[in-house]
């Protein structure tokens, strides 16, 4: 394994919070019922625009309406909302420590996954990172980690991608890279087995004890 490509929501930041209390927002924007949180959720992975027409798509809401209202809440102001899943952030540093190159394939759009980025103090611990402005395919598509083989020169064989949702595994088996579930995002153990991930960790524990083995 000479790099990790790690996915951000749900996978090293716990962003549930945020994302809930701007789809809250949007929704009584729009008069549409809470129900549709559900919905929302489960396309946490997926860039804005798939996740708005996939929630969304089948009322009589424009794209553009909707969207106009999720841009409405100060996401950027709200970013307090989010936390590093407990001892994620002394794993970076550890596998950093060990020379453990990293690298980002995220659904999140350049300039907010940077901001966050720095928020969480981790400036210098990702490179490269791909994001929905570097390529014309967005997760599941393999193109993401396709990138990042071009730019490291690492072949996929020897990439790990850490994801907490089947579009991670799915982009992640596309591109014949070896997988890493992780259990405290947003996707259940069941639905993360069916990708056929290498390994399964619940928790950071977990997570720590696979990644320090398997870089040994």
């Amino acid at each position: 394994m000479k790099l990790i490509a790690w996915d951000f929501d749900g996978t090293l930041v716990d962003s549930r919070p945020l994302i809930e209390a701007g789809m809250d927002h949007t929704l009584k924007a729009l008069g549409q019922p809470h129900s549709l949180m559900e919905t929302w959720l489960g396309c946490v992975g997926l860039p804005l625009e798939e996740g708005i027409r996939h929630t969304f798509g089948h009322l009589d809401l424009e794209y553009a309406v909707v969207l106009k209202a999720y841009r409405s809440y100060a996401h950027a102001e709200e970013e307090h909302l989010l936390r590093p899943f407990p001892g994620i952030s002394e794993l970076l540093r550890e596998l950093q420590a060990r020379g453990v190159r990293m690298g980002l394939a995220t659904s999140k759009r350049r300039i907010p996954v940077l901001r966050q980025i720095a928020l969480l103090g981790w400036e210098g611990t990702f490179d490269p990172i791909i994001t929905p402005d570097e390529v014309t395919h967005a997760k599941p598509h393999p193109e993401s980690l396709e990138l990042m083989q071009t730019e490291t020169g690492i072949p996929a064989s020897e990439i790990l991608m850490v994801g907490d949702t089947s579009f991670d595994l799915d982009m992640a088996r596309a591109a014949g890279v070896p997988s890493l579930a992780v259990g405290h995002g947003f996707s259940t153990q069941e639905a993360l087995a069916a990708c056929g991930p290498r390994a399964y960790a619940p928790d950071t524990a977990a997570l720590r004890d696979i990644l320090l083995a398997w870089s040994a």
